[in-house]
């Protein structure tokens, strides 16, 4: 459970480390308004506010100052102390939320389909009891048969016909035992697949809310 937690961590952070390398995204740190002005000072006409989390590129740095273009076009600056390269813990702890939400819906399905899944392998579990019912049967008239023909053999009586039921028997005989063989698969596959389903929703629902835990801890000890 700790190496399959412990991948998809690293999983997730190569992920942002890719993201950020390809983009020179910034964000709006938390909880604050930041004025774009016109130039790198307060002498210069404020073109816009942006608020918290908002998403600049970032162009150039001048001093105190980063030059910075808006999802909407406007370019100017803003003051370097209140822009972070990483995105706001409140956005992500939403975004993480929201994810676990969606895993708990997951987890949801896959009890219900858990359920339909028990249905069916009673269904499974019967057939199979009448399978082996019907091969325990044939099994006991092909060996009362066989007794028969030794019997008739011996009298060299009605030969052929006792050969021609011996053959028929034995082949429904091997028709029972294909059925059986074939029921059997089929319930071992549903198990392993109903087995690995809960494994992986329950190992994603364990790491996000760990994850989770971890971001409200930080974002706590940061206010």
């Amino acid at each position: 459970m700790r190496i399959v937690v412990f991948c998809c961590f690293m999983l997730m952070v190569s992920a942002l480390a890719a993201v950020s390398a390809e983009a020179e995204t910034r964000y709006v740190s938390d909880q604050i308004s930041v004025t774009l002005r016109r130039g790198p000072g307060t002498e210069y006409k404020i073109l816009k506010s942006l608020p918290t989390g908002a998403a600049v590129e970032f162009l150039e740095e001048e001093e105190n100052y980063l030059k910075v273009r808006t999802k909407g076009g406007s370019e100017g600056y803003v003051l370097k102390q209140y822009i972070s390269a990483q995105l706001p813990k409140a956005y992500v702890v939403a975004r993480l939320e929201k994810q676990l939400v969606q895993l708990q819906q997951r987890m949801a399905d896959v009890a219900k389909g858990a359920e339909a899944w028990k249905g069916e392998k009673v269904e499974l579990q019967r057939q199979l009891a009448d399978v082996q019912q019907a091969f325990n049967r044939g099994k006991a008239k092909h060996s009362s048969l066989a007794k028969q023909y030794q019997t008739l053999q011996d009298g060299a009586k009605n030969v052929a016909e006792l050969l021609n039921e011996r053959d028929r028997l034995k082949a429904e005989n091997e028709k029972y035992a294909t059925d059986l063989a074939q029921l059997r698969q089929d319930n071992d596959d549903i198990l392993r697949k109903a087995i690995v389903k809960w494994f992986l929703a329950g190992a994603g629902v364990l790491f996000l809310g760990w994850l989770i835990g971890k971001q409200s801890r930080t974002r706590k000890r940061a206010f």
